[in-house]
């Protein structure tokens, strides 16, 4: 079944039967073909959704990256909402870049999304944004590029972040999009200033974000190989760029879940996500910690922060016969576990 703002969308279905579209990060797999427009693209930043629909259709019609290449050109494109409003005015400054002189961009997306300040976000590319549609909790909203559209270098969104926890100063890049944009989160500071000794052998960031934790790992032992994860293209490059700022040789591998990440590890590090988007949504997680075994070598363990509310004590407890409370705030809580079932 099609998200909420898919259908949305599908309302309108006969504005993208003709002429040349991009669309950017739907949140589900099915649109593209349900649009049926032999010259529609589409662009993702989300691993999961790009295998989906890579294998619900044509896979040349789906590009998987941090940004999309400016050298095609499109008569309009339409970009799902994301949760962070500097994201969006990322993705538009990129796909204005990507559009014919005086293409259209609309932005679709859930109420509670921020969608409604489209006018605000859209304003650096158009004079004029207009309401084209609304049901379903969903509203979308067009407008025509008037204004001088810049060309697009992603590094120019991005910013380096001075880091200073667990005894080591270092740097990570970020970008708009990355989980905590900008800073470094406080489950990560309550991990990192808590670690116990760091095992040597394969060791993992799942959900590794900007690559803050990786890195740690990475300087702390040299003699490690580090891999990092992580299902969003923004993540997978901000990771590579904070690996290099540090003289790192780490693989950095995007992945729904652990479906792509290989081999077993002597140690898992995770502060893990909990949200798709603006919902809330502990599947991955769960899937993540029900897979363990056959990614934890022998003797191998987990390190895991987490906000307080999140009881994930019991499903630690499920599959590992070790589990111990080794730090704990008012917010969070940092579990480590061994010998798993």
């Amino acid at each position: 079944m099609l998200s909420a703002s898919s259908q949305l969308l599908m309302r309108s279905e006969d504005t993208f039967a003709q002429g040349k579209w991009l669309l950017v990060n739907p949140t589900d797999s099915q649109i593209a073909e349900q649009l049926n427009n032999p010259e529609l693209k589409v662009f993702h930043q989300y691993y999961d959704i790009y295998q989906q629909s890579c294998a619900a259709g044509k896979s040349a019609q789906h590009t998987f990256a941090a940004a999309y290449p400016t050298d095609e050109k499109f008569d309009g494109a339409v970009i799902y909402m994301p949760k962070s409003k500097d994201h969006a005015k990322m993705l538009i400054a990129n796909v204005a870049a990507c559009l014919n002189k005086n293409g259209s961009i609309l932005l679709v997306g859930e109420n509670k999304s921020g969608v409604k300040s489209a006018a605000k976000i859209l304003e650096s590319i158009s004079s004029q944004v207009n309401k084209v549609d609304s049901a379903r909790h969903c509203a979308l909203f067009g407008a025509q590029i008037d204004k001088s559209v810049k060309l697009f270098e992603l590094s120019e969104w991005q910013c380096e972040v001075d880091i200073s926890v667990g005894g080591l100063e270092y740097k990570i890049c970020s970008l708009p999009g990355v989980f905590n944009h900008g800073a470094l989160d406080l489950g990560t500071i309550v991990l990192l200033d808590n670690l116990p000794d760091i095992k040597k052998g394969r060791l993992l960031d799942f959900g590794c974000g900007a690559g803050a934790i990786g890195c740690y790992l990475g300087l702390k032992s040299l003699e490690s190989e580090v891999v990092m994860s992580d299902v969003s293209a923004l993540a997978v490059y901000c990771s590579k760029e904070s690996a290099k700022m540090n003289n790192l040789d780490i693989r950095v591998v995007a992945s729904n879940g652990m479906m792509d990440v290989q081999g077993k590890f002597s140690a898992i590090y995770t502060n893990p996500p909990f949200h798709t988007g603006i919902q809330t949504d502990y599947s991955v997680t769960e899937g993540f910690i029900a897979q363990l075994k056959q990614f934890l070598a022998q003797g191998g363990s987990l390190t895991l922060v987490a906000n307080k509310f999140l009881r994930y004590s019991e499903l630690l407890e499920q599959r590992f016969s070790a589990v111990g409370l080794i730090a704990q705030t008012t917010k969070f809580s940092l579990y480590h576990c061994a010998r798993v079932k």
